[in-house]
């Protein structure tokens, strides 16, 4: 129990293994057993534990990216996760800075092995350091020697898909593109050709799905396909081996050769003695160590198991690690003020408000969007969302770094609902202006904050209310019809004006009330054609003034009633008859 005690000490500490000078391995230990078998003299304290990448693997986390390189990500997911106690060598092939990145319910180191395999860079922990990148340095190759150092050795070669075809869709520009792999892999050994031409011919058709990078050029993404396409052959010809030599580890190019004994007839020929035994050395091949295993017993016994591929692949295998799939997420508008006019949105999902986190510029779903012959933008439905809105994200093909905008969510201070009866539908903008259609009496209210009604009342009658003015103005014709009645009432004044004819028709009778003066105004002739009788009632005088000759004529009789005089006056001669 004291041992144990004392051992308990060595929990979550750096345990630092050195096989050789050189040859270290740096782990943390994550358990101890204090064990007893019966029959064994003594007890035993059983350490276990992993690489120091297990500081990476905290528990899942969300983050994500704007703009940055592969580099300086993973440089932070690294500092975030170890700070300082994870020696690495971050040097990416893909240095193009990437618009949006997000860790989406990962552990730092299952996140690092994502974008390892989305951009095909190499991703490996040599027992001291984590690299990511294919290192610039080679180190220093180890020779091994079959039936020397080196025992158990397997050369293998097997067919792999490895043909790949693919697209993307960049929606900035509306462009979508298509790549495919070519019939070339570079850093193959003769075996690793063999085994290429031969998965050719076993899987003929190439994959075709959607690029793991949302945007770029048919030439980008050919350039991540080809990377995809060596990293699927790197391992299409390999080697396990056992080994005695305690200078390997993951990373160690190793320069692998056999021995043999020569022949009497080989040794005759190369002038050597034959009464003795000469050996010949052949070179096998050049690979890197991507796997092994090493064990050592208390009595100083040691041997390695791995695995090695060619040390001039252009890749590592990806890393077996499953995409993460993006669930419908709420969020929050922080501006929609797009910079390119394209309607787009920028928010925050919920974990993003709890950090400096946006989402780049976003599309937003809606019934009806597109173009036409007459409409080149906006077609269809617009209502853009405004800044403070919750709004609802989906994700292209489930993908964390592909969302979009699927419409907007009411929450407990901002939704009123339909009332009790769900009976009212309303469109209400951000300055107040309102459509609200009621479905108890099928009526539709459309109104501004000014006044401006237009009330439609579900049985046939129209309202329209303005505090101010009305104008309708129609480039060609208006016509109004009312089946019964017209009322026209102004407060003050009416003016009607023709440019060319005005035609009244009044089927029975025509009134006219003027509260004062009654003046016309004719600039040609006016003619008035009466089927019956005329009759005009004055009640003070009447004044006819003409500036030519007056004519009356009558078919029959005129007659001229006065209760007083009668007088015709002229400045020359008049006649009676």
């Amino acid at each position: 129990a004291f041992t144990m005690q004392n051992a308990q000490n060595w929990l979550g500490k750096v345990v630092h293994i050195q096989l050789e000078k050189h040859n270290d391995f740096l782990g943390i230990i994550t358990n101890i057993q204090y064990t007893q078998e019966l029959g064994h003299v003594g007890n035993q304290i059983v350490l276990t534990g992993y690489s120091k990448t297990i500081l990476l693997e905290s528990g899942q986390k969300l983050h994500s990216w704007e703009d940055t390189t592969l580099q300086d990500m993973i440089r932070e997911v690294i500092k975030q996760g170890a700070d300082e106690q994870l020696q690495n060598d971050i040097q990416p092939e893909f240095t193009h800075k990437i618009d949006y990145q997000t860790q989406y319910a990962e552990t730092d180191f299952q996140y690092i092995q994502r974008l390892a395999k989305t951009y095909n860079e190499w991703l490996f922990y040599d027992g001291e350091k984590l690299f990511f990148g294919k290192p610039k340095k080679e180190g220093k190759r180890v020779k091994l020697t079959y039936n020397k150092d080196l025992y158990n050795l397997n050369i293998s070669v097997q067919a792999t898909a490895s043909q790949f075809s693919g697209f993307t869709y960049n929606e900035t520009y509306n462009k979508l593109y298509k790549a495919q792999t070519q019939d070339k892999v570079e850093g193959l050994p003769m075996l690793g050709n063999q085994a290429f031409d031969a998965s050719e011919r076993l899987y003929s058709t190439p994959s075709f799905e959607y690029g793991r990078i949302p945007t770029g050029d048919e030439a980008f993404l050919e350039t991540l396909l080809k990377k995809r396409q060596e990293a699927a052959m790197a391992d299409a010809n390999y080697i396990t081996a056992t080994s005695s030599n305690n200078h390997l580890r993951i990373g160690t190019i190793v320069e692998i050769e056999s021995t043999q004994a020569l022949s009497p007839a080989e040794a005759l020929a190369k002038g050597l003695n034959q009464n003795q035994v000469h050996y010949k050395t052949e070179g096998i091949g050049t690979y890197i160590i991507t796997e092994i295993t090493h064990k050592a017993t208390d009595i100083g016994e040691y041997e390695n198991s791995f695995k090695a591929l060619p040390a001039f692949i252009k890749k590592l295998p990806e890393p077996q690690i499953a995409f993460p799939k993006a669930e419908t997420q709420q969020a929050k508008v922080i501006d929609n003020a797009d910079p390119k006019n394209q309607g787009r949105i920028r928010v925050k999902m919920l974990w993003q408000q709890t950090k400096n986190l946006r989402t780049p510029w976003l599309r937003v779903m809606t019934p009806d969007a597109g173009t036409s012959g007459e409409v080149s933008k906006n077609r269809g439905m617009v209502f853009i969302p405004e800044v403070g809105d919750h709004v609802m994200l989906g994700f292209r093909y489930n993908d964390p770094n592909r969302p979009f905008v699927m419409g907007s969510l009411f929450n407990g201070t901002t939704g009123a609902g339909g009332q009790s009866q769900n009976h009212l539908k309303s469109i209400f903008t951000r300055g107040g202006s309102t459509i609200t259609f009621n479905e108890l009496d099928n009526s539709i209210l459309v109104k501004d904050p000014s006044g401006n009604t237009w009330f439609m009342d579900g049985k046939g009658n129209i309202s329209v209310t303005a505090p101010n003015d009305i104008t309708i103005t129609a480039g060609a014709n208006i016509s109004i019809t009312a089946g019964q009645n017209i009322n026209t009432s102004a407060g003050i004044n009416i003016s009607e004006s023709a440019g060319v004819n005005k035609t009244e028709s009044v089927g029975v009778l025509k009134t006219l009330t003027v509260g004062t003066d009654y003046i016309t105004n004719v600039m040609g002739k006016m003619v008035e054609y009466i089927m019956g009788n005329k009759e005009s009632r004055i009640e003070k005088d009447r004044q006819r003034i003409v500036n030519g000759a007056s004519t009356i004529h009558s078919e029959k009789s005129n007659n001229f009633h006065s209760q007083e005089e009668i007088q015709h006056n002229s400045a020359e001669k008049s006649k009676q008859f």
